[in-house]
């Protein structure tokens, strides 16, 4: 009796010593028929969905939290329809611009964007919503100058939304750059959408290693909210030509595919706290994958270029930060 007690205390112990994981809630970035909603909507690991410009699902299941969006001053009217909706109903979260630091997508200047901010989503604060930051592809001074511009004007964000698209060999860049947002402006992250370029010419294998390498690393930061992996839509149909087709978390239809199983039901790389009818899958995403070199890829794109060269920037005059292992 006395060692068995010993073992269990023992066991507590070693429990108890291990770092707290701080599971970053899963969302879906919807861009698919909403008759699909249902389907990985239930899914025990999926808690939340937001779209960049549409409002709420509903065929969705009534436990995953619609997050509105402000997509930018170039589309009035698809705020005019969300504000509408959330007079009726108040969302706990809002989200502010889509991607202002990119020409084609928000394209907003901070000072611009600021104060748009605080006639349009600051109100929203004193309603108990929470207000996340808009959402940059790369530009964190974009995010430091439209921080400091509504701070001047008495508005403030609850935490910062970032994107991240990339190559699937660059898991240790996505690190750094969510570590950095952190880091920088010291708030919870949300990565709204994060998924592999089409341009880097993933295998399906690699795209799936890296959504759960990031997904892992995610759960142990204690700092990053939630997330959403960009592939809410069928693997044919994805919905611009920028993400590739495997970030799919549907295979055609309503039918999930391996990455809609792993992201709707498992915290582990392997899988194999899954029921046994997916052991096979584990068992192939496990074995060894031989880097064949493909003279087409586009490992670093122009996102990326800028990314990189805004966060060496930073880094040449911030205080030093330690790296982030790949």
């Amino acid at each position: 009796m006395v060692s068995s007690l010993t073992a269990i205390s023992g066991a507590l112990a070693l429990l108890f010593a291990l770092p707290s994981v701080h599971a970053t809630a899963r969302g879906l970035a919807w861009a698919t028929n909403d008759n699909f909603a249902s389907t990985i909507g239930s899914k025990p690991l999926v808690t939340w969905y937001h779209h960049w410009q549409d409002g709420p699902v509903k065929q969705m299941p009534a436990k995953n939290e619609y997050v509105p969006m402000f997509w930018g001053a170039k589309k009035w009217d698809k705020w005019n329809s969300r504000k509408a909706e959330m007079k009726k109903k108040t969302p706990k979260h809002l989200l502010g611009f889509n991607e202002p630091d990119i020409g084609s997508q928000g394209n907003m200047d901070p000072n611009y964007a600021a104060q748009v901010w605080m006639d349009e989503i600051q109100p929203w604060a004193n309603k108990g919503v929470k207000l996340g930051s808009p959402a940059v592809a790369w530009d964190l001074d974009w995010m430091a100058k439209f921080l400091s511009a509504i701070k001047k004007k008495g508005g403030h964000v609850d935490f910062i939304t970032i994107h991240w698209y990339g190559s699937w060999k660059d898991i240790a860049g996505f690190k750094k750059f969510v570590k950095t947002a952190h880091d920088r402006f010291g708030y919870k992250i949300w990565v709204t959408e994060l998924g592999i370029t089409s341009g880097s010419n993933p295998s399906q294998q690699q795209t799936k290693n890296f959504m759960m390498n990031a997904y892992s690393w995610m759960d142990t930061t204690g700092y990053v909210d939630r997330a959403s992996w960009f592939g809410c839509f069928e693997a044919a149909k994805p919905p611009d030509s920028y993400a590739t087709g495997k970030n799919a978390l549907f295979k055609k239809g309503a039918v999930l595919s391996d990455m809609g199983y792993w992201y709707g039901y498992s915290s582990h790389p392997d899988r194999r706290d899954l029921k046994t009818r997916h052991h096979a899958i584990a068992a192939r995403i496990d074995a060894t994958e031989v880097e064949v070199e493909d003279p087409d890829a586009v490992d670093c794109d122009e996102i990326c270029k800028l990314r990189n060269e805004s966060l060496e920037a930073y880094e040449a005059t911030a205080p030093s930060v330690p790296e982030v292992e790949a």
